[in-house]
């Protein structure tokens, strides 16, 4: 029996080293949308940033919940209407601002972080590291924040993107600004600081997601994976 044992520990180990995650630790994990972002334009004005110098839009970020028995995560409380919005969302899932742990940042425009500072208690995590009160802390490349949650760089909106990928018992979910829409699609990010990496992570991520929750929309099944 302990031979048996030892050798049951060894292959949950290679399993887990391969990305394998335990059907309980899943079942542990949720996500749950709190805003849909959106990009609106405004009638006689330019659209996309940078563009020209009175360029003007209404603009907010997704702002998911992420919770499992090691963390509450919010990611990319950007700009909202009303920061109300964010704290209404949150209570109706038994959630304060002081119960938030972490925060996940996809990148550091402003409409994905504008609202970091309503989460007094929480660690900030982006794509390189994690920071709380004056302590900041480097992490790798797949750094997993708890189990079956972790950060992966996905660069090309940004140089500094990174997603989130969530396993739970609905999937794989991925929090990510590789698209910026629910219409997932290889097209074009005009705003991409490189289309090559963009393309590359986009492949890379729709190898491993079930579901997509795009940088400004609702959830969406990948495609790829639902043809399987």
């Amino acid at each position: 029996m302990r031979h048996t044992g030892t050798g049951m520990l060894i292959l949950v180990v290679i399993l887990a080293l391969a990305g394998w995650t335990p059907q309980s630790v899943r079942a542990q994990n949720t996500v749950s949308v709190l805003v849909e972002g959106y990009v609106k334009p405004i009638e006689g004005r330019q659209p996309m940033p940078g563009v020209s110098d009175d360029g003007a839009r209404h603009v907010a970020g997704t702002v998911v919940l992420v919770r499992s028995e090691a963390v509450t995560l919010v990611a990319d409380p950007g700009m909202v209407t009303d920061r109300a919005l964010i704290i209404d969302a949150l209570q109706k899932e038994g959630v304060s601002p002081e119960d938030v742990s972490h925060i996940f940042i996809s990148h550091h425009h402003p409409d994905h972080t504008v609202n970091i500072a309503l989460f007094p208690n929480a660690e900030l995590v982006d794509f390189w590291a994690r920071y709380k009160g004056d302590l900041w802390q480097d992490h790798g490349d797949e750094y997993e924040l708890a189990p079956g949650i972790r950060v992966v760089r996905t660069p090309g909106h940004t140089e500094e993107d990174a997603s989130l990928v969530v396993e739970t018992d609905q999937g794989t979910y991925v929090l990510t600004h590789l698209w910026a829409f629910a219409d997932i699609q290889p097209g074009e990010d005009p705003l991409a600081w490189s289309q090559a990496s963009l393309d590359t992570n986009r492949e890379k991520i729709l190898q491993i997601a079930d579901w997509i929750i795009p940088g400004h929309g609702s959830p969406v099944q990948n495609p790829h994976k639902a043809e399987e």
